[in-house]
């Protein structure tokens, strides 16, 4: 214990005894003063001895229910209510009442601002520091939530830009898509444009054909039946160098023909 908290608990335990001692000299002893007792020790002894009985605490708290004549009740029962209204009611007994309601008021005041003030000496730098401690410690979340702010803040930013990059790449993607999809197309229509030229060629290929299939078996027909009309006809005569030199001719103009 340093020397400034024994200076002050000799002060402290001064000043209290100082006040007790003069209150209780000025006013007396906080419950009945002693001449009081004297003058009426006879009617102050009945008196407590009424109202610390047991029906009388009855009737205090239910007054209804504990009237004199009922049950349980003392037969002089009125009688002892009637006296202690009759003293409760004397000059000399509220007087007394008065000043011992004054001492024990005074003294519970002055010993809560006696209590106050010891707590706030002794108990002053420690409260101090925890308020400090308190204060610091708000400042650091304070600080925490600045710093948590600013960080989200960041992520909040950079977040951003990556929602910037993702959707720069799906631009970028749907046009490339897009692009693909029309040189595919164009590449697809070009390929059946070729097919369809492809099938009309082979189409008039084979019309040729046909066409030039068909002459020729008309040809052949016709051939057929010339040749058959000539052997019918010459068949029957008699001329044999006519008819060598009719089939030389005709066989020299079917082989070029053929040819």
């Amino acid at each position: 214990m340093n020397a400034d908290t024994k200076k002050f608990l000799k002060l402290y335990f001064s000043v209290a005894i100082g006040v007790w001692a003069l209150l209780a000299f000025t006013l007396g002893p906080g419950d009945l003063s002693c001449n009081y007792r004297r003058e009426y020790k006879e009617d102050h002894d009945r008196y407590l001895q009424v109202v610390k009985s047991v029906p009388y605490k009855h009737y205090v708290q239910r007054p209804a229910l504990n009237e004199p004549g009922m049950a349980d009740m003392p037969e002089n029962f009125a009688a002892q209510i009637a006296f202690v209204e009759e003293y409760e009611s004397r000059e000399g007994f509220q007087r007394e009442k008065r000043r011992s309601s004054f001492y024990t008021a005074f003294f519970k005041y002055f010993n809560a601002l006696l209590l106050v003030w010891l707590v706030w000496h002794l108990g002053k730098a420690p409260i101090l520091r925890l308020l400090d401690g308190q204060i610091q410690e708000l400042r650091d979340k304070i600080d925490a939530g600045k710093n948590a702010r600013e960080a989200a803040a960041q992520r909040k930013q950079v977040a951003t830009e990556k929602l910037g990059h993702v959707e720069e790449d799906d631009r970028r993607i749907l046009t490339e898509a897009e692009e693909r999809l029309t040189r595919e197309t164009a590449e697809l229509e070009e390929q059946q444009q070729r097919r369809i030229e492809i099938m009309n060629r082979e189409m008039e290929d084979r019309k040729v054909e046909e066409e030039h299939a068909a002459l020729m078996a008309v040809k052949a027909e016709l051939v057929n039946n010339a040749v058959d009309d000539l052997l019918e006809h010459y068949g029957t005569s008699n001329d044999t160098d006519l008819q060598s030199k009719m089939v030389d001719a005709f066989t020299d103009g079917l082989e070029k023909q053929i040819s």
